[in-house]
């Protein structure tokens, strides 16, 4: 059970890297590190999500077996349709899924050892002088590159 879920993980992972490579133009390995590090601390979001599909999938290509559309003329139109407007749905939840991890991921996380805005992407703090002594303050910038 555990590999399966394992299995399911990971196959989130390579989905989201296909959106990744798609949205925000990095190719291969790069697309799956990305999508490796979005998904961290989403994983059973990401594994529910492939669950379902793959059950569904699952129960689309049985349910054509058992009431043989295989054999009818119509019958494997009907399911082939329907694979593909799952398939279609599929795709759309994993970009969902995307900007979920990404939202998140660019949160701001205070860290209260520290007091300072901690941004774990490619946002940097700098910190600037204080304006009074009791208080400092940080600003943040974007890299652009």
């Amino acid at each position: 059970m555990a590999l399966l879920a394992k299995y399911l993980e990971w196959r989130s992972i390579w989905n989201m890297a296909i959106v990744v490579s798609i949205l925000e133009d990095a190719n291969g390995a790069n697309a799956l590190i990305l999508s490796a590090h979005l998904s961290r601390g989403n994983e059973r979001q990401g594994l529910l999500i492939t669950l379902v599909f793959s059950v569904w999938g699952l129960a689309l290509r049985w349910s054509g077996l058992y009431f043989e559309c295989y054999e009818r003329g119509n019958g494997i139109f009907a399911q082939v349709g329907l694979f593909c407007m799952v398939n279609a749905l599929k795709w759309v939840v994993y970009i969902v899924y995307f900007y979920n991890c990404k939202k998140r991921i660019l949160k701001k996380e205070v860290d209260m050892e520290v007091g300072k805005v901690v941004m774990r992407s490619n946002l940097r703090t700098e910190k600037t002088e204080p304006a009074d002594n009791n208080r400092s303050d940080s600003r943040t910038k974007l890299e652009t590159e």
